[in-house]
């Protein structure tokens, strides 16, 4: 019986080992290609990828895609991990000093 629960208790442990390893390695070495673009069709898996373009890449630190979709451009970053990051455009400050400038006028 003894034997039964060593074996069971060296299965569990030894699958945790080797996930925790697995991650470890995608964290220290970046992620594969295919895991990437895995995770960014189920980050946008409401709307339809028709392109996926990757525009820059430093291994270990993060990847950037631009994925175009049926509703417009987005650019997307990810980092080790599989972290999904949306970036936004910012905002022009020519808009912002235009709309103060005419609150200063009224």
């Amino acid at each position: 019986m003894s034997v039964v629960y060593s074996l069971i208790y060296t299965v569990l442990v030894g699958g945790v080992f080797v996930y925790l390893f697995i991650f470890a390695y995608d964290l220290l070495f970046g992620e594969k290609h295919e895991k990437q673009t895995r995770k960014i069709h189920k980050y946008f898996r409401k709307e339809k990828i028709t392109k996926i373009n990757m525009l820059d890449h430093v291994p270990r630190k993060f990847t950037m895609y631009q994925v175009v979709t049926d509703k417009g451009t987005q650019k997307v970053k990810l980092k080790p991990g599989y972290k999904v990051v949306k970036i936004v455009n910012k905002k022009t400050k020519k808009d912002d000093s235009v709309v103060i400038l005419f609150a200063f006028i009224c």
